[in-house]
């Protein structure tokens, strides 16, 4: 029988068959919906073998929309929820005081809420323990605590609109949200009904039950929390709006992307790129394929594809293409946006004192192959501490001065990008002026390399340090790959 246990406080299921599964519905039936069920077990009955079920379990997110909303209502919604934590391996019942013999298989957990719609609430799954996921990604650790044990996993926040408190809009801002907060603890922990208060000053008519939100509305949520936005329409941006949205995906930002002819708002947390495909022109964005996505209507960490592009594993109905308009979460010292730095940096390579081809003896702007990221100085001077580059250039990037974040352009070439090297970069200053045409901190070629003083002002000729470097030939070394992990 694959229930071993189903008593008041808790299940434990092994999952071997199709049946198996429908027994997990039968246990959870006051809560899990029918649609929600064939999601569950859709997605993970190839790698699952054990469901543990807690009833009765007080989730902070359900009981904040309980509390605040259905707690208000003619019908009796139950107070507490079904968190079911799903494994890999097959949990004897001995070992349910000993959980960490079964850390390694454990996937996640997903909460059910009682709202009869879309019963699937806060669910935190590991995407590199599901077959069919793929991509680089935004990721966090999170622990759970089952019978004493204390489970991690890595991953990303997900969870279903209510269709009361949250719609589509409100859970994509919910994901990013407790991303950050569980990832920096500059951010607090936000609750969805709070989220649903935080749109008041350009909504109009009641908040609760929402009719959706504007993307100015998202803006405002966003600057309520304690981000300083950005938000960019496919109109403002015409050409340049994919590859803006590619460069804040690859610096690890997770956005919340609106598709507007689909009235829908999806989380944008991580991408997919094939190196085979040419880079036309010349920038990593080039060899994208799609983004991972979080969306409210199915269960984490899908692809959107491009619409020329054969759609493969598990993959939207949605494409690249629909997307035409997103909202980015800035900390308030990120002050150079991606629409600016692009132009710096083409500019710069440009140059006639500093670009490329007017410094370097081994490579000429039009071979190059750029790839831009705003990143943290603490997490890049800490790659570049351990990593190896020529002539021991990552003494210079750990004892220069930095602000907190800085914009990172990697130069490469076709035959090296997809071993995944980079032959030079150029470092800028996030909290610079976009006017400011020395708003760099270092340019490095193969043959060359420049520091910058940016406390020195104007044309002041002691500002540069500038020398050749003693190499005839170019030597490749490992891009930077802190901002996403691998699935």
């Amino acid at each position: 029988m694959p229930v071993v246990i189903n008593n008041e406080l808790y299940a434990l299921l092994t999952l071997d068959s199709a049946g198996d599964w429908l027994q997990l519905a039968t246990v959870c039936s006051d809560y899990l919906t029918v649609g929600d069920y064939g999601k569950l077990q859709s997605y993970l009955q190839d790698d699952t073998k054990t469901a543990i079920i807690e009833k009765r379990y007080i989730d902070k997110d359900y009981r904040d929309t309980f509390s605040n909303f259905y707690s208000k209502k003619l019908a009796c919604y139950p107070s507490t929820t079904y968190r079911i934590h799903f494994f890999k391996s097959v949990v004897p019942v001995d070992d349910l005081y000993t959980l960490e013999k079964h850390a390694d298989y454990y996937i996640g957990f997903s909460i059910i809420r009682p709202t009869q719609v879309n019963s699937i609430g806060r669910t935190i799954f590991d995407p590199s323990k599901i077959t069919k996921l793929q991509g680089l990604i935004c990721r966090a650790s999170y622990m759970s605590h089952l019978f004493g044990t204390e489970l991690k996993i890595s991953g990303f926040p997900y969870i279903s609109q209510d269709t009361d408190v949250t719609i589509c809009a409100h859970a994509a801002t919910w994901m990013t949200f407790r991303y950050y907060s569980e990832r920096y603890s500059a951010y607090r922990e936000i609750y969805p009904y709070e989220i649903s208060q935080l749109s008041s000053d350009v909504s109009r008519g009641r908040l609760i039950p929402s009719k959706g939100l504007t993307a100015l509305q998202i803006t405002e949520i966003f600057s309520n929390y304690g981000f300083y936005p950005e938000i960019y329409l496919q109109g403002q941006y015409k050409e340049k709006f994919y590859r803006l949205l590619y460069y804040y995906i690859e610096s690890g930002i997770p956005v919340v992307a609106c598709l507007h002819k689909k009235q829908h708002a999806v989380t944008l947390l991580g991408h997919v790129s094939d190196y085979n495909r040419p880079a036309d022109n010349k920038d990593s964005e080039d060899y994208l394929t799609g983004y991972v996505v979080n969306d409210d209507n199915h269960l984490p960490y899908q692809l959107i594809m491009k619409e020329t592009l054969p759609k493969q594993g598990y993959c939207s109905t949605f494409h690249v293409e629909d997307i035409d308009g997103f909202i980015v979460p800035l900390y308030e010292k990120m002050y150079l946006s991606a629409e600016h730095i692009e132009g710096l940096v083409d500019s710069l390579l440009k140059d006639q004192p500093f670009g490329v081809n007017h410094r370097s003896g081994l490579v000429t702007k039009d071979n190059l192959i750029k790839r831009i990221f705003l990143t943290s100085s603490k997490s890049y001077k800490s790659a570049r501490r351990i990593a190896s580059l020529p002539f021991e250039l990552q003494r210079n990037y750990i004892e220069m001065p930095m602000p907190k974040f800085i914009w990172v352009c990697e130069l490469s070439l076709a035959g090296l990008y997809p071993r995944k090297q980079i032959i030079g970069e150029i470092i800028f200053d996030a909290t610079a002026n976009h006017e400011d045409r020395f708003s760099f901190l270092a340019i490095h070629y193969p043959d060359f390399i420049l520091f910058n003083d940016r406390n020195k002002l104007g044309n002041q000729p002691d500002r540069f340090v500038h020398f050749k470097l003693p190499t005839t030939e170019v030597i490749p070394y490992a891009m930077y790959e802190n901002n996403l992990k691998e699935i």
